[in-house]
């Protein structure tokens, strides 16, 4: 995780200065209290130090009417993306590391390349003939899409996920609801995953994406000048509570399974509204996301690596049983992933 921590209380005025009215100000202030988010980690806030306002990230609106350009933006990536990758990775083993031969990074928040591959490179004693995916521009929905994705793999031997979000570098200068809301709710944070053929805690069972073409306007990314912007319907809640019920029941069905026999539920909080959706779609009992809303109010909305905290945080507690992982992502896509959990470490494909 970055060093630098937004708590809540301090939201409001370290984001002010990417409003543009006294309007947006207040607005942002309500809104604050409404994410229940208590902190964020931001590796931008590492370029918002000392009295020369010119070398900060971030400048006041009435300087900056824009925020900085995509290219600014987009040039501290690297710089803060390594230490994050090389925390991610430092507690894997060494040996297991070694024996990867595939390799699914995933990030939307950068536009470069090689991306996150350098810094992997740099801190994992990686094959260099690796078979190498890059997720990119997935969303939120991309942590659970490496996971389909290692599974479909499987067959080649074990596979590595590195998920690395820096959202902090394309917090918006904007009177718009969505832009606004976007600068609160996401975080910045890496998570890294191995998967292997050994008995492990967490089994992935099968992994299904389903795509929603008639409502993909519902959530959008953009690269402009001035960085990446994020659309996010106000519908979007309730079209995926129209859609989840038959996608949990066929990927279950495909298993002779029923939704009482999920013990676990682990869902990307794309915002309080969502995991209240999701909850009351899927009749789920009022503790059933309890881990979800943790990690939003402790992390933020991290974008691909959320769903790999939610799970690191199910398996310290030694869980057995059936679980279901949802995300959701630009398009409109719902990605599920069936686990079982059980005796081991680690997660197996």
């Amino acid at each position: 995780m970055p060093t630098r921590v937004l708590r809540a209380g301090e939201a409001a005025d370290v984001m002010r200065q990417t409003c543009r009215s006294p309007r947006t100000a207040r607005l942002l202030r309500r809104i604050v209290r409404l994410t229940g988010i208590e902190s964020r980690h931001l590796a931008a806030l590492d370029h918002q130090d000392g009295d020369d306002i010119a070398a900060r990230l971030y400048q006041p609106a009435g300087v900056q009417p824009h925020g900085p350009a995509m290219g600014r933006r987009e040039a501290l990536f690297a710089g803060a993306a390594d230490p994050l990758v090389a925390a991610a990775l430092a507690d894997l083993p060494r040996d297991a590391l070694r024996a990867v031969r595939t390799l699914v990074t995933c990030s939307c928040t950068h536009a470069s390349a090689p991306g996150l591959e350098r810094p992997v490179f740099a801190h994992a004693p990686l094959s260099t003939d690796v078979a190498r995916w890059n997720l990119g521009f997935m969303g939120c929905s991309a942590g659970l899409a490496a996971l389909r994705l290692a599974q479909a793999t499987a067959a080649q031997g074990a596979a590595l996920v590195v998920a690395c979000e820096l959202s902090s570098l394309h917090f918006q200068y904007s009177d718009d609801l969505d832009q606004i809301t976007a600068n609160l709710l996401f975080a910045d944070g890496a998570a890294a995953l191995l998967l292997g053929p050994r008995p492990s805690a967490a089994r992935v069972v099968d992994a299904v994406s389903i795509a929603l073409p008639e409502q993909a306007g519902q959530m959008t990314w953009f690269a402009d000048d001035h960085g990446l912007r994020l659309h996010l319907s106000p519908d979007l809640p309730e079209t995926l509570a129209a859609h989840l019920p038959a996608v949990i029941a066929d990927l279950l069905a495909r298993h002779g399974l029923r939704q009482a026999d999920v013990a676990h539920w682990l869902v990307h909080p794309g915002g309080p509204q969502v995991l209240d959706s999701v909850a009351a779609c899927l009749d789920l009992s009022d503790d059933a996301l309890d881990l979800s809303r943790a990690v939003l109010r402790t992390y933020g909305n991290m974008s691909s690596p959320t769903i790999l905290f939610i799970l690191r945080d199910l398996l310290r507690t030694e869980p057995r049983g059936w679980c279901v992982a949802l995300a959701f992502g630009p398009g409109l896509t719902v990605e599920a992933v069936l686990l079982e959990l059980g005796d081991g470490e680690g997660v197996r494909a």
